[in-house]
């Protein structure tokens, strides 16, 4: 609520409707979903005083804010697609489409479940987060730029793994870590 709040505040709320109307991307994961609907609600104060704030109006969702955290791995079909794809959710909160609206569900949780939804190829939201560590999804984004980019495979795993032993070398080359690990020894 208090992210909402600031957003309508600051102008940010407004400049994101307004690129969105003038043809760029907009995507909401988690929180940012929530934001992206008609309203988020918080009639039992879970996270503050406000108990009721318009939101972008980007998705014909509404989310009413619970005092139970989610928390869950998930697997998922993105679409159509027969591949699956892994992410998690960490929310509090329950989104529910409008029943007259026409959206497409996102993905498909391998429990069944929905999540999330989008308008059109320009406009959705997800509570999963790590979707866009998934090939499928990736693909989807590109697939409007396709035309342009040289197509080969892309390992995203692999690549996301190399980047991280990246970091993990820099951080041995540049960190005293005989330092790290004693004062992590003097803390125990």
């Amino acid at each position: 609520m208090a992210d909402l709040y600031e957003l309508r505040r600051n102008g940010v709320a407004q400049t994101i409707v307004k690129a969105y109307r003038e043809g760029v991307t907009v995507m909401g994961i988690c929180g940012g979903y929530q934001i992206m609907g008609m309203e988020v609600c918080d009639p039992e104060g879970v996270e503050g005083e406000i108990i009721r704030l318009p939101g972008l109006g980007l998705l014909p969702v509404s989310t009413t804010m619970l005092g139970e955290k989610i928390t869950r791995q998930v697997d998922f079909n993105f679409l159509d697609s027969n591949v699956v794809c892994h992410g998690y959710e960490i929310h509090m909160g329950n989104t529910v489409t409008s029943e007259a609206a026409e959206v497409i569900p996102l993905n498909s949780i391998s429990d069944g479940q929905a999540d999330g939804c989008f308008v059109n190829e320009r406009c959705m939201g997800t509570y999963i987060h790590g979707i866009l560590d998934n090939g499928a999804f990736i693909d989807f984004l590109l697939k409007p730029f396709a035309g342009k980019m040289e197509h080969k495979e892309f390992d995203f795993a692999s690549f996301k793994e190399e980047q991280y032993n990246k970091l993990a070398d820099h951080v041995r080359n540049h960190v005293n870590m005989d330092v790290i690990y004693q004062l992590m020894k003097s803390n125990d």
